[in-house]
């Protein structure tokens, strides 16, 4: 339904009638993410200029925005977990002692 391009340029961010947006490789066509969220088609989608932020516009009249900063989405989730991670979660989501 839509795309557009990562101000950095490696990235493509596309808008779906299965109601998700997905973020791509543009060099590799590799699926990197899939953003979920709305009950409708994703009809619209773009970067902000810092490439910080995807916004998504659905046919269920719903904004969403996401972020891509990993830092922010660290401090988010360790705002949100009650207990300390395990070894194996530390490994599989990046996180550094």
């Amino acid at each position: 339904m839509s795309a557009a391009w990562g101000p950095d340029g490696q990235r493509i961010v596309t808008g779906s009638i299965d109601h998700t947006a997905k973020v791509w490789n543009a060099d590799t066509g590799q699926e990197l993410l899939t953003l979920k969220g709305h009950d409708s088609s994703v009809n619209s989608v773009a970067y902000s200029p810092d490439g910080k932020r995807i916004a998504t516009a659905g046919g269920d009249g719903i904004v969403q925005v996401y972020t891509t900063d990993m830092d922010e989405l660290l401090q988010i989730a360790e705002s949100r977990v009650t207990r300390q991670l395990t070894a194996e979660e530390k490994e599989r989501y990046g996180v550094l002692d």
